[in-house]
């Protein structure tokens, strides 16, 4: 096999790993509060803190590598999070377990955040440009595999070997990573650019202390003083970080792209689309496990109309913006899809039966997974070729972000919602739950309205505008 085929294997499994961690983790949230008596405001931030690491870090990744060279933080990326995975497997029982147990998930999502912005440039570095389409699409293919047998696979280790196992087996996955990277023997990278601290630490401060003050709004209430002074302290926080790197000579992430409108209103799709999917994969999942009391085999089963029509919603994408020519038929049609379908799974709760369930799940993984991968395309025609590589790094940054978000905020209305006894016994109730579904098919209404509004309505032709 030629070396350069390592390279897909590698990035397919760092990918696979990363994507993996979104069902299997959420599958494996009710065993884990179950074994170590964890409170739903803990089992909802398990899921939150990674997401936000990964969108404050994912910056860093990208200034990490013009510093380092793309191998070495990949490398370097792949070890943290393998290293993350495991301890998390290790996790103590007892008081020591909640912050034990957010750290390690902190740890994973930095180790996300470094691998992941430097896949797709190391396998168009090593491929020639005629075999680069093949070669990413083998990559997603392979990624893509990981999400969608995750909630099978999770399921059947969780029951044979425990919840620990699902973060263990990250281990060996992420040795292969890197025994397949080191086979592929790509050249290392003299290193240059520049790395500063001062930008990173002032992202994630300001980040975290916004979304700490949103997610607190569940417990606090909204018109608390504590809540109302974190969420104003972070928005200065926030606005200030914003100047802060827009004046940098050697900005973290090039905001100044957001000044180009049809790559804001791509960026903001991509947001609110995140934010709908991982709200709707971990309350759709604990809904199945704790409201309808299935085992966990049962659980990850039931889940496969999602996940699988999810991934069929990416594959067809791309078919549909090169048929159509605009990137509107696949993102309208998907958003129309991903409102019906949240809508007929949300009115299908309250009976507490799977089979009705079944086609909103289809549709709204469908609708979901359409308009990705056409407007990440759209994307890199919107901006000038030599931002390119920055253009993915602020898409990747806003879609964790809208993933982190949409968590912190649907969190903090479940726990409003949810009964005090169920909270301290980690149990989101199904009036609880009915409250997430409705807040996502908001989210992908507004969604819907804003494409239909704003993106364009053909392909722009001619040379891309500067910011």
């Amino acid at each position: 096999m030629p070396r350069k085929h390592y390279v897909v294997i590698a990035m397919g499994c760092a990918g696979g790993m990363v994507m993996l961690d979104q069902t299997v983790v959420a599958l494996a949230l009710d065993p884990v509060a179950r074994s170590l008596d964890l409170t739903t405001f803990v089992i909802q931030a398990i899921v939150l803190v990674y997401s936000l690491e990964m969108s404050a870090c994912t910056p860093v990744g990208a200034m990490a590598s013009r510093r380092f060279g793309l191998l070495r933080t990949f490398r370097f990326g792949t070890v943290v999070f393998t290293l993350g995975s495991g301890l998390c497997g290790l996790a103590p029982g007892g008081d020591a377990a909640e912050p034990y147990l957010l750290t390690m998930r902190v740890v994973q999502g930095l180790g996300a955040a470094l691998m992941l912005p430097v896949a797709t440039t190391l396998i168009a570095n090593v491929y020639e440009e005629h075999e680069r389409g093949r070669a990413l699409a083998r990559y997603a293919g392979l990624a893509q595999v990981f999400y969608v047998l995750g909630p099978v696979l999770g399921a059947v280790l969780i029951e044979s070997l425990g919840w620990r196992s699902v973060f263990l087996a990250n281990v060996p996955v992420g040795v292969l990573t890197l025994w397949a990277i080191a086979r592929a023997r790509v050249p290392e990278e003299a290193p240059g650019g520049t790395f500063t601290l001062g930008q990173p630490v002032a992202v994630v401060l300001s980040l975290g202390t916004f979304i700490f003050g949103l997610y607190q709004c569940g417990v606090w209430g909204i018109t608390d003083g504590r809540t109302v002074t974190a969420l104003l302290l972070g928005a200065l926080a926030l606005s200030l970080t914003a100047r802060f790197v827009l004046r940098s000579p050697h900005p973290i992430v090039d905001l100044r792209l957001l000044r180009i409108g049809p790559y804001a209103v791509e960026v903001a799709l991509t947001f609110l689309l995140q934010a709908a999917q991982l709200v709707l994969l971990v309350h759709g999942t604990l809904f199945l496990r704790q409201a309808m009391g299935l085992t966990l085999r049962d659980t990850g089963l039931c889940l496969l109309p999602l996940v699988t029509s999810l991934a069929a919603g990416t594959f067809l994408s791309g078919y549909l913006l090169d048929r159509s020519g605009s990137v509107r038929v696949p993102a309208l049609l998907g958003l129309t899809l991903a409102v019906w379908g949240a809508v007929a799974w949300t009115l299908a709760l309250p009976g507490g039966e799977y089979g009705p369930q079944v086609p909103g799940m289809v549709l709204a993984g469908l609708g979901m997974g359409l308009p990705v991968p056409a407007l990440s395309a759209e994307m890199m025609r919107s901006v000038p070729a030599d931002k390119r590589t920055d253009a993915s790094v602020v898409r990747q940054t806003f879609r964790q972000l809208g993933g982190a978000i949409g968590l912190a905020g649907v969190g903090a209305a479940v726990l409003g919602v949810n009964a005090d006894a169920s909270d301290q016994a980690g149990i989101i109730t199904a009036s609880a739950a009915l409250v997430a579904f409705v807040m996502a098919g908001c989210v992908l209404v507004v969604a819907l309205l804003v494409a239909a509004v704003k993106l364009p309505r053909a392909r722009p032709r001619g040379r891309s505008a500067r910011p």
